[in-house]
């Protein structure tokens, strides 16, 4: 049992790296620009999907104490090709652990590693695995963002025209937020008003200076009392928190409808510096799509957490 303990262990060890690998070959293939295979994409697209754009988690770390920034991209590769390649070694290193614990194993099977290999992975590595997932679903949408951001600058859009789209895309992402904000939200409460997470269910409901009252009925009154003020408490704030995120909500909604409106008019304007193409207007609504999605991606990932908790 001890050996099999230890063969497991490094099963789980293997299976996390390997988790990891995915992750930094996402990164590796963003900033290298073959993160978009064109034969699998859906869609035709109207923009370069070839570019190498490095994730904002890499520049932020990689780039964090280089004074000189000037070759950006080089650092990014430079650091996560190290990274790669410390994981390819790590790897290597639980590999060969694994073939020799598994080669003095008497009795030890494909069988057996599968089995295990199946458990770790139901059991152990699930959470880790649906967070790296996600990770990845969100460097997709990153690149498709600063692709369409790319894309627009280089039809030679004046300032004016950068800077709308640029509120326009900053608002999208505003009512987005807000608008899941205020389901998830609603959807926490709904959570938070299960019997599972009842005031008797609370560490809060059991206060050590009432227990230790002698008098019963002094004792039972004043839990009571505490009961009542503690619900009422979470009724209160509850509603605070939910008229405080729908008044956001409309006050974003208002906001990106007039910068809506604005776009509009920048179509139907004859000053050549304001006016906008309609290869411009479609970018602009390309990139708002992709922003709701990938905001919509992480609140059904947060939703789906709150679901696994209840």
């Amino acid at each position: 049992m001890d050996e099999l303990r230890k063969i497991a262990i490094l099963l789980y060890k293997i299976m996390v790296i390997q988790t990891y690998q995915y992750l930094w070959k996402t990164y590796f293939k963003s900033g290298t620009g073959q993160l978009i295979i064109p034969s699998e994409t859906k869609q035709k697209v109207s923009y370069s999907t070839t570019s190498p754009i490095w994730p904002k988690e890499i520049k932020t770390i990689a780039l964090s104490n280089k004074k000189d920034k000037t070759n950006e991209n080089e650092i990014c590769l430079k650091f996560t090709n190290g990274h790669l390649y410390a994981l390819r070694n790590q790897l290597k290193e639980y590999q060969q652990e694994l073939n020799i614990k598994a080669n003095n194993f008497q009795g030890y099977t494909i069988s057996i590693q599968e089995k295990l290999m199946a458990y770790i992975e139901q059991n152990l590595n699930s959470s880790l695995s649906r967070k790296i997932e996600h990770q990845v679903e969100l460097i997709h949408y990153d690149y498709h963002i600063q692709a369409l951001k790319l894309e627009y600058f280089q039809h030679k859009s004046n300032e004016y025209q950068k800077q709308l789209m640029i509120q326009i895309c900053q608002s999208q992402y505003e009512q987005e937020t807000s608008e899941q904000e205020y389901e998830f939200l609603k959807q926490k409460i709904a959570y938070y008003n299960l019997p599972s997470q009842s005031f008797e269910c609370s560490t809060i409901s059991h206060h050590p200076l009432i227990d230790s009252i002698q008098n019963l009925t002094v004792q039972e009154a004043l839990k009571k009392q505490f009961k009542e003020v503690a619900i009422q408490s979470r009724i209160t704030l509850f509603n605070m928190y939910l008229k405080s995120a729908e008044d956001q909500r409309e006050e974003y909604k208002k906001k990106h409808k007039a910068n809506v409106k604005k776009m509009d008019a920048s179509q139907r304007t004859l000053n050549k510096n304001e006016k906008l193409s309609s290869t411009f207007v479609q970018l602009i609504n390309e990139r708002c799509n992709k922003i709701s999605e990938r905001i919509r991606s992480i609140y059904k990932f947060k939703s789906e957490s709150i679901l696994l908790k209840s």
